[in-house]
Protein backbone atom coordinates (compact mmCIF):
# COMPACT_ATOMS: atom_id res chain seq x y z
CA UNK A 1 0.00 0.00 0.00
CA UNK A 2 1.23 2.96 -1.05
CA UNK A 3 1.65 6.34 1.16
CA UNK A 4 0.13 8.99 -0.77
CA UNK A 5 -0.74 12.00 0.12
CA UNK A 6 -4.44 13.56 -0.70
CA UNK A 7 -4.78 15.77 -3.87
CA UNK A 8 -5.09 19.42 -2.79
CA UNK A 9 -6.78 21.94 -5.12
CA UNK A 10 -4.86 25.33 -5.45
CA UNK A 11 -7.92 27.03 -6.20
CA UNK A 12 -9.54 25.77 -2.93
CA UNK A 13 -7.17 26.62 -1.04
CA UNK A 14 -6.52 29.73 -2.13
CA UNK A 15 -10.40 30.38 -1.13
CA UNK A 16 -9.79 28.91 1.78
CA UNK A 17 -6.90 31.22 2.79
CA UNK A 18 -9.41 34.34 1.76
CA UNK A 19 -12.15 33.34 3.96
CA UNK A 20 -9.67 32.75 6.72
CA UNK A 21 -8.53 36.34 6.15
CA UNK A 22 -11.70 38.05 5.97
CA UNK A 23 -13.37 36.04 8.96
CA UNK A 24 -10.58 36.66 11.24
CA UNK A 25 -10.69 40.49 10.33
CA UNK A 26 -14.49 39.89 12.53
CA UNK A 27 -13.32 37.21 14.85
CA UNK A 28 -15.10 34.43 13.32
CA UNK A 29 -18.17 35.64 14.14
CA UNK A 30 -20.89 35.03 11.91
CA UNK A 31 -23.33 37.67 12.51
CA UNK A 32 -20.09 40.37 12.02
CA UNK A 33 -19.68 38.42 8.93
CA UNK A 34 -23.33 38.65 8.25
CA UNK A 35 -23.70 42.39 8.75
CA UNK A 36 -20.68 43.22 6.54
CA UNK A 37 -21.65 40.91 3.97
CA UNK A 38 -25.49 43.39 3.79
CA UNK A 39 -23.56 46.32 4.09
CA UNK A 40 -21.19 45.38 1.24
CA UNK A 41 -24.55 44.80 -0.34
CA UNK A 42 -26.39 47.65 0.34
CA UNK A 43 -23.45 50.07 -0.76
CA UNK A 44 -22.56 47.80 -3.87
CA UNK A 45 -23.50 48.96 -7.58
CA UNK A 46 -26.96 47.57 -7.37
CA UNK A 47 -28.55 45.86 -10.07
CA UNK A 48 -28.13 42.50 -11.20
CA UNK A 49 -24.40 41.43 -10.67
CA UNK A 50 -24.84 39.37 -14.09
CA UNK A 51 -26.89 39.66 -16.67
CA UNK A 52 -28.15 37.30 -19.21
CA UNK A 53 -29.89 37.79 -22.48
CA UNK A 54 -33.47 36.94 -21.94
CA UNK A 55 -34.09 35.50 -25.00
CA UNK A 56 -30.92 32.64 -24.34
CA UNK A 57 -32.16 28.98 -23.19
CA UNK A 58 -31.82 28.57 -19.20
CA UNK A 59 -32.33 25.53 -17.01
CA UNK A 60 -35.67 27.46 -16.21
CA UNK A 61 -36.49 29.05 -20.05
CA UNK A 62 -35.12 25.24 -22.01
CA UNK A 63 -35.85 26.35 -26.04
CA UNK A 64 -39.34 24.42 -26.84
CA UNK A 65 -39.19 21.21 -29.33
CA UNK A 66 -41.69 22.01 -32.20
CA UNK A 67 -45.09 20.17 -31.77
CA UNK A 68 -44.83 16.53 -32.96
CA UNK A 69 -47.99 15.36 -34.15
CA UNK A 70 -50.06 12.71 -31.70
CA UNK A 71 -48.39 9.24 -32.88
CA UNK A 72 -52.02 7.89 -30.79
CA UNK A 73 -54.79 6.58 -33.54
CA UNK A 74 -58.63 7.37 -33.80
CA UNK A 75 -58.40 10.40 -31.64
Amino acid sequence: MKNETPWRDPIVEEIHQHWDEYAKKFDYDLEKIYLDLRRQQEEGPGGPIVSFDPKAPTATNPPTAPARPSKRRGT
